[in-house]
């Protein structure tokens, strides 16, 4: 399998994202902090929840219209929303005016404009692919995504404090660069019939109560709440106990728990990008079920070590095989995703699996909380429990898929 042998629209989606995901995560993650800084951290934090619960129902509705109009009009729709917050924003933070309020009402455009876009790019690269070449296009999605976001991060970090505008300005032109490309080169991937016989249209309601009466798909957004939970408590509970209980000396260095913390996602990094195209190049000539559940058992045994370890050594070793867990899963996870969703409300059943991540945070949140009262080996039980139930789930999904494939092969 080669990128120069997948349809133009992947081709595409996949360096327009990645300088996108690289713009945004030099923007996005402090935002926060500017808001804080400016308006208090109480009001920030319910300004911050008004846009996540916003960007929840525009990826709803962005999932259904997309599935009844097209996937290229949403995107290009989406697209000149973003530029137009994105020039205002980057108005908002320039020499000449300054206004945090300016700000938040076009960060929450923005976010909106991403909760559109997403689950119909992921619609539409199910269109233009076929079974065998989705764990490669996801695997490479996955690397080139961690590589822009460590990138995006660092650029961040060096720039956001004192030359917002300048940020601004990138992520402007970036997106002016990507509103072109979908105009004029990205090709619509959902063919309506404008006549004959076709299923009956749905409203928004009726949509959304078909998919989530749909069993081999609830099964599977369980599986990713129960198993993305594990990773949102790597920067909440697993790195607040660090902080409070691990040190150590490695040659005279002192290693506090903070920077043990940052040498975790060294590794997770350096291996994401170094292992990343030939893990999945391996994996895909397995059989999904068993790399699934391969992959997941590393994943959930490593995270609930980490929850409990102060071991240099074991958390180093630890990380990378978390990371490597992650590695073998994730691609082979979406690529089952694709297989298991209905091909006339694709869109709708991505926005659906996207909401499964906001769900998995909540959960990654409520585990910091809870280990305030439950000790370290408690902790590391609860993760064991959580990754292995999801591993179950996914399980039953892909065998439910399985069964109804041999079904639909009969009746052929």
């Amino acid at each position: 399998m080669r990128i120069r042998d997948l349809h133009p629209n992947i081709k595409i989606r996949l360096v327009t994202d990645f300088f996108i995901t690289l713009t945004q995560m030099a923007i996005f993650p402090f935002m926060a902090i500017y808001f804080s800084s400016h308006l208090g951290a109480a009001l920030a934090g319910i300004l911050l929840m008004a846009n996540v619960i916003v960007s929840i129902l525009a990826g709803l509705l962005s999932g259904y219209l997309s599935d009844h109009l097209g996937r290229k009009k949403i995107i290009v729709i989406a697209e000149v929303i973003q530029v137009a917050s994105l020039l205002v924003m980057t108005l908002a933070n320039s020499p000449l005016l300054t206004s945090v309020w300016l700000t938040y009402i076009m960060f929450l455009f923005s976010n909106v404009s991403s909760s559109i876009i997403g689950p119909v790019v992921n619609a539409m690269i199910v269109d233009v692919s076929t079974e065998k070449e989705r764990t490669f296009i996801y695997g490479i999605g996955y690397w080139l995504g961690n590589i822009s976001i460590a990138a995006g991060a660092a650029l961040g970090g060096l720039l956001f404090e004192e030359h917002r505008f300048i940020l601004f300005g990138l992520f402007l032109l970036v997106s002016v660069a990507s509103l072109i490309i979908m105009i004029f080169f990205i090709e619509e991937s959902l063919h309506i019939p404008s006549s004959g016989k076709s299923s009956p249209k749905l409203n928004f309601f009726q949509n959304y109560g078909k998919v989530l009466q749909d069993r081999r798909f609830m099964l599977f957004t369980l599986a990713t709440i129960l198993v993305m939970s594990l990773e949102f408590q790597l920067d909440k509970y697993i790195a607040v106990r660090l902080k409070d209980e691990f040190h150590a000396s490695l040659f005279n260095f002192e290693i506090t728990g903070i920077r043990m913390f940052s040498i975790i996602m060294l590794i997770n990094t350096i291996v994401i990008v170094l292992l990343t195209l030939q893990v999945s190049k391996w994996l895909s000539q397995f059989d999904k079920k068993k790399v699934l559940t391969i992959g997941i058992v590393v994943y959930t045994h490593s995270f609930s070590i980490l929850s409990m370890s102060n071991s240099f050594l074991i958390i180093v070793i630890m990380a990378f095989l978390f990371t490597l867990g992650e590695l073998i899963y994730s691609p082979v996870k979406q690529t089952v995703l694709a297989g298991i969703i209905d091909d006339q409300s694709r869109a709708s059943y991505m926005a659906v699996d996207s909401l499964s991540y906001n769900v998995a945070m909540l959960l990654g949140s409520l585990g910091l909380t809870l280990g305030a009262i439950v000790p370290p080996n408690g902790m590391a039980v609860l993760y064991l429990c959580l990754g292995l139930a999801g591993m179950l789930c996914y399980r039953a999904a892909i065998k439910q898929t399985g069964t109804t494939n041999k079904q639909a092969d009969v009746s052929i």
